[in-house]
């Protein structure tokens, strides 16, 4: 009697040794898993760019009459921090379902009594001191004789070596008087001024992925990732966008683990490494931040088993549960105008307009000193 006792509890010692594990499987559709299989996804990271775009548009004012609109287009530039948030949600392309010791809810993100399905981590801010370009404001509200008066200054002020006789200085002198001309404005009942406004845009973008948007798109150079920011059209055919944003990210390393793919089961749960990455931010081709940020789906895969799971409570391993009724994040895009002091920015936009045309004038004063100089000694 004693040996089918014995044989009894090895064979119950067996059969809770093997239900006390667990094994992972990939699967591509979570609607035909039964009994005590537990569907699951991985999660990957958003991020959701916050951007405040300045409209500047030229304006006169004539005392005793309206405002009226110059007859130059709108520019829109970035004067604001860039906010960047991350958001963790669950990735839906790939699905696991895991058999055995069963996975409590408390290691799945959307589920217990703090459910969630996106959740807002890291953020990273871009100073304005970064990002403010050093476009004057007065090339808003020039005329086009007074733009083409002074960049033709430019030209003589990079070309003074080539003038070599004394009748080409005298010709240059004149020229120059009459740019100079071009370029003093009349009438102290007119002022120029630029009224601004405050437009924040949003897009949620997934770093990883390829894009090919009206004012959104993607480009994959060797190892790294790009994706430009201009949503130029939402402006309207009269404003020119002068800012474009775009974003640097490595793109993700094939996963390490291939017997996932080939449906081959795995002890343990299925997660994703947290690796920290560096990104940058470039404004019109020119680099202005860079930072890191943990993006979930660049992470390598790996296995742990529950009872390490459970000990260890590894804060790296975040899962979803499937629920067939996860929400699939696009490329989601909004603008929205925002409550902005439009007078201080009147102010503060005339006294800089009349310190630069001030700083033009001083410069074709300069200039003609110059050549008058260089006259005098060929």
């Amino acid at each position: 009697m004693k040996k089918p006792i014995f044989f009894f509890a090895l064979l119950l010692v067996l059969f809770t040794s093997c239900n006390q594990k667990s094994y992972t499987v990939m699967h591509a559709d979570a609607s035909f898993l039964t009994g005590d299989k537990v569907a699951y996804h991985l999660s990957k990271d958003l991020l959701k760019l916050e951007i405040i775009y300045t409209l500047n548009e030229p304006k006169l004012y004539k005392i005793g009459a309206n405002q009226s609109l110059i007859n130059n287009n709108a520019k829109v530039t970035i004067e604001d921090p860039i906010k960047i948030t991350k958001l963790l949600v669950a990735d839906t392309s790939q699905t696991f379902f895991i058999t055995g010791q069963k996975l409590s809810d408390a290691f799945f993100v959307n589920t217990g009594e703090t459910a969630q399905n996106s959740i807002a981590k890291d953020t990273v801010i871009i100073d304005a001191n970064h990002i403010k370009n050093g476009n004057a404001l007065s090339f808003l509200t020039d005329s086009n004789i007074e733009v083409g008066a002074y960049n033709s200054v430019l030209e003589i002020k990079n070309n003074i070596s080539k003038i070599t006789t004394k009748d080409e200085a005298e010709f240059t002198l004149e020229l120059l008087h009459l740019y100079k001309k071009q370029s003093i404005r009349t009438g102290h009942e007119v002022k120029r001024y630029i009224k601004k406004t405050k437009l924040k845009y949003t897009v949620i973008i997934d770093p990883s992925q390829r894009y090919a948007n009206l004012g959104h798109w993607s480009e994959i150079k060797g190892d790294k990732i790009y994706h430009t920011i201009a949503p130029d059209y939402l402006f309207g055919e009269q404003v020119t966008l002068n800012d474009v944003v775009t974003l640097e990210f490595p793109m993700p390393k094939t996963d390490s683990l291939p017997s996932v793919s080939t449906q081959k089961p795995l002890e343990g749960v299925v997660y994703r490494s947290l690796p920290d990455v560096n990104f940058t931010l470039s404004l019109n081709d020119t680099r202005v931040a860079s930072d890191s940020l943990s993006l979930t789906q660049l992470g390598t895969l790996k296995t742990m088993s529950v009872k390490d799971l459970e000990r260890s409570n590894e804060a790296s391993v975040l899962l979803f549960k499937s629920t067939n009724q996860e929400k699939v994040f696009k490329t989601e895009e909004k603008m929205e105008q925002l409550e902005y002091d439009t007078s201080k920015a009147i102010e503060a936009s005339q006294i800089a307009i009349k310190s630069e045309y001030k700083a033009k004038l001083n410069d074709i004063d300069a200039l003609i000193k110059t050549i008058e100089t260089r006259k005098s000694d060929l």
